[in-house]
């Protein structure tokens, strides 16, 4: 009966400390994307060299952007608040890939273009279907594994 809260198994914490966790981890993850977002806007301040791709295959700049704004949709998913978080991911995704590319209009050797825009919605597209698979069809093997390590950790107990 005078178990510390944190082995008593009839214990659930505050939703204040939950709310709190919840708090910093959206304060963190909003770092990571405004460091994100600075990156993206430095790498494509530079200047590109004439004549050489910076992927070696025909249209892989286009790869690139996809992968640029996927992870860019993943990073503001994780720091918008709940409701209508995907949209509103989405939406963001996309004002940011559409000054990226209007900032490019200003860069020596480097101009905006349609379908790389459309290249980063893909991305931002791609992301979100991801998120809305593994959110309705949740990976049963890491339920598996977090359910065995409990029962691995009740035996050593």
């Amino acid at each position: 009966m005078n178990d510390p809260p944190g082995q008593n198994p009839a214990y659930r914490p505050s939703p204040l400390i939950i709310g709190e966790n919840v708090r910093r981890q959206r304060v963190l993850w909003a770092i990571l994307l405004l460091f994100y977002a600075g990156a993206i806007f430095i790498l494509s301040s530079f200047p590109l060299e004439a004549g050489e791709p910076l992927v070696p295959f025909p249209h892989g700049d286009k790869l690139l952007h996809f992968l640029e704004f996927f992870v860019f949709f993943i990073l503001s998913w994780k720091v918008l608040p709940a409701r209508r978080r995907l949209f509103s991911s989405l939406v963001l995704t996309a004002v940011y890939a559409g000054s990226d590319e209007f900032h490019q209009f200003f860069i020596v050797t480097r101009a905006a273009s349609l379908l790389d825009w459309l290249a980063d919605l893909a991305g931002g597209a791609a992301a979100a279907g991801l998120i809305v698979l593994l959110v309705r069809f949740p990976l049963p093997l890491s339920a598996r594994v977090r359910i065995l390590k409990r029962q691995d950790c009740d035996k050593e107990g």
